[in-house]
């Protein structure tokens, strides 16, 4: 079998998406044994310690059980597997909901200006009914953080943009899973965040684009400040 080599400067990176095109492509079947190390790293072109960093990384991902003395094998099933590789850097990395943040002040705050500039009634009607169920539900962080998240998508298709809209749900995952492990951090901010959502929905309301981009950033920023206050202090 002819594999074509990785040529790319994020080995490990680009090993755990060259094995998922391989099992996507069949070569490798589930709950197989996969090939012996030094076969597959020379099919790879990789060197031996990034392979074993690879299958590594995807059995804490659940995608490979390795058995010390008997191999690598593939997961009968492979639900854990995610199809966005968003997702999969997110695992990898676990400082890159810091960058989320970063990433989502510039981008949610021009969205909040489209949605402030283009939202419909139905839109507002949306974004109303979320508020209340994010107001039902502070003491319930599950179903807070599911309600937030849909606040957001709310704004999101408020805006009124195919491209930013596209990207958003490619993200989807990621910003999931992300509000999903920093809400922990969140504690008893749930009511001011409920807040700063129900503020941002006023300055689109009003159709005030300068101030709904303003209420986006805000919150976005308190919650980083939050974030990698709490962080720290889990390091210290």
């Amino acid at each position: 079998m002819q594999i074509e080599p990785i040529r790319k400067k994020s080995v490990v990176k680009d090993a755990i998406s060259k094995i998922k095109e391989l099992i996507d492509q069949g070569y490798f079947k589930f709950g197989e044994r996969l090939p012996a190390e030094r076969e597959l790293a020379t099919s790879l072109g990789i060197s031996l310690p990034s392979l074993r960093e690879a299958l590594s990384a995807l059995s804490i991902l659940g995608i490979t059980d390795m058995l010390p003395g008997n191999g690598t094998y593939l997961r009968s099933s492979l639900d854990s597997w995610s199809n966005d590789p968003f997702s999969i850097l997110f695992d990898l990395n676990k400082t890159v909901h810091i960058d989320l943040f970063e990433a989502r002040r510039g981008m949610e705050g021009v969205i909040a200006e489209l949605a402030a500039e283009k939202r419909t009634d139905k839109d507002l009607e949306s974004m109303e009914l979320v508020l209340k169920s994010m107001r039902d539900s502070v003491k319930d962080r599950d179903q807070f953080l599911k309600f937030e998240t849909k606040f957001h998508e709310a704004v999101i298709l408020a805006a009124q943009n195919f491209i930013l809209r596209d990207f958003m749900e490619k993200m989807y995952k990621l910003l999931y899973e992300s509000r999903r492990k920093t809400i922990k951090y969140y504690k008893d901010l749930y009511k001011e965040c409920y807040l700063d959502h129900y503020k941002i929905y006023k300055y689109i309301k009003k159709q005030d684009i300068k101030g709904a981009r303003k209420a986006m950033v805000q919150h976005l920023s308190f919650l980083e400040k939050h974030v990698r206050e709490e962080e720290k202090e889990g390091l210290s």
